[in-house]
């Protein structure tokens, strides 16, 4: 739904290069701490108000602002310090040093702008039920746990260079309904109730397309794989021993067939391998390879007892494997447990809902926890290995401080600061040699987008991370001013 309610200020390609958006085009300074855009003048949003250059400022200041606790959108803004009215359609980004990540930063949904005048009329929470952008389609109406419509923006002209159609949608409106049920969402689309469906189940995606009446495309996410990330500070996992150990045990081929059925690509390291400044070095580590692992643990330590259990210093080896009970996390917990045990690592799998879920992640209270984030390129590794995001409130899950694995904060940090691609790029492949060195995590699956739809729908396309639906160039045959349902 962002982005068809909502434009942003430039558009980021796979290949990393940034195209216009709502700004015509950019300079940055000498120092690299100031970005000026110069926006377009024909734009508004969605109540009438125009979009210029006060509507990009109380944009961005309102998601720097803590008291808005916009912790994702707060913190892609990165040294943000302030924005400057230049005039009407030109805008000054001022940073209190380099970061690189700004311009990735803005090519998200996230940190769209958004109207004023609606912000202020229905306050945050009103806004979040009814937002106003500058997009091609318009928020309509949202059923709390059941859909969700938009409909065409028909005064829409300033679509990006990334779609084709420069102008208003072809389908009147797009009404997304939840169905949280895998069966349920593959049954819809077999009995004709929608039209498209998201995330298929990998398990019938071999049904749907012999099917013969629907397309099945897949798109890879891009951005952090889903990994199994260690808690450093944590015993057992804090010792580097018992966490290759436990990257040997895990058979990651094994485990991505079982349960996703050919339809999505193991991961090897911590990006994944379609995404902008993949370091393919990390494919040679930890090979699955039960020997080696039993062989670490007895070096450490971790000997078996007469209970067929292991202990060391009278402690028993066993970890907590925190999981959502939704999804594909169960069945991780379970394969994972099986694998481990083939070893001598007991695994008590502990199921939470997801806000206690990712509190438990916060504070550091599991051992291996699941994660994943959508990113168009290896930069956000910054944001899940730097230790500035291992507090509380982070999402550094792997709890690591500055004095882990201390030369991974320094190179970070200098590589978001590196705004040229050919630069930052062997940077953060040094950043992801580190990590899978010091066993912070076990890559387990690529992200994967598969989409089913009925063979008369047509230009459902995706961003540059994959994860995230653009409707503009969206057909239902040749015709236009039809309704989707998805």
């Amino acid at each position: 739904m962002t982005n068809g309610v909502f434009d942003t200020l430039v558009n980021k390609t796979v290949e990393g290069d940034y195209l216009p958006g709502l700004a015509e085009r950019y300079q940055v300074s000498d120092d690299e701490c100031c970005y000026t855009f110069f926006l377009r003048s024909d734009v508004h949003f969605h109540d009438g108000t125009p979009f210029n250059a006060n509507a990009v400022k109380f944009s961005l200041d309102r998601a720097h602002n803590p008291e808005n606790q916009s912790q994702l959108a707060g913190s892609l803004l990165g040294s943000y310090k302030s924005c400057r009215v230049i005039d009407e359609f030109c805008v000054e980004i001022i940073l209190d040093e380099p970061y690189a990540l700004l311009l990735d930063a803005l090519s998200q949904g996230w940190l769209a702008p958004v109207s004023p005048a609606a912000v202020e009329k229905l306050g945050n929470a009103g806004f979040a039920r009814h937002p106003v952008g500058t997009g091609p389609f318009i928020f309509d109406n949202w059923k709390a746990g059941e859909s969700l419509t938009i409909r065409r923006n028909p005064d829409y002209a300033w679509a990006p260079p990334l779609v084709n159609n420069p102008g208003a949608a072809s389908v009147d409106e797009i009404e997304f309904r939840f169905l949280a049920d895998n069966a349920l969402r593959t049954a819809a689309l077999l009995d004709d109730v929608v039209d498209a469906i998201f995330y298929v189940t990998p398990s019938d995606c071999a049904h749907l397309r012999e099917h013969g009446a629907f397309s099945v495309e897949t798109w890879p996410i891009r951005g952090i794989p889903v990994s199994m990330m260690m808690n450093i500070h944590r015993s057992p996992t804090s010792e580097l021993a018992v966490r290759k150990a436990i990257s040997h045990a895990v058979d990651r081929d094994a485990l991505v067939e079982e349960v996703f059925h050919g339809e999505f690509e193991r991961a090897y390291g911590p990006v994944s391998q379609f995404t902008l400044g993949y370091e393919p070095a990390v494919e040679k580590y930890y090979p699955f390879n039960s020997g080696l692992a039993e062989a670490l643990l007895n070096e450490a330590g971790w000997l078996y007892k007469e209970d067929g259990k292991r202990y060391k210093n009278g402690q028993p080896l066993k970890v907590q494997f925190y999981a959502l009970p939704v999804n594909f996390y169960p069945q991780f917990g379970k394969i994972v447990t099986r694998m481990l045990a083939d070893i001598g690592i007991e695994v008590e799998v502990v199921q939470l809902d997801p806000v206690p879920w990712i509190r438990a992640g916060m504070a550091g209270e599991h051992h291996l926890i699941p994660q994943g984030k959508y990113a168009s390129s290896s930069q956000m590794l910054s944001f899940v290995y730097h230790s500035r995001h291992s507090g509380p409130n982070g999402y550094g899950w792997t709890k690591r401080s500055a004095n882990d694995v201390p030369q991974l904060d320094p190179l970070i940090e200098r590589a978001e600061k590196t705004l040229a691609t050919a630069d930052f790029v062997p940077l953060f492949q040094k950043v992801q040699t580190l990590v899978m060195e010091n066993a912070l995590a076990v890559p387990l699956h690529c992200n994967t987008n598969i989409v089913a739809t009925k063979k008369s729908i047509s230009g459902i396309r995706f961003d540059a991370i994959g994860a995230y639906p653009l409707f503009h160039d969206t057909r239902i045959g040749d015709s236009e001013g039809e309704e989707v349902a998805v």
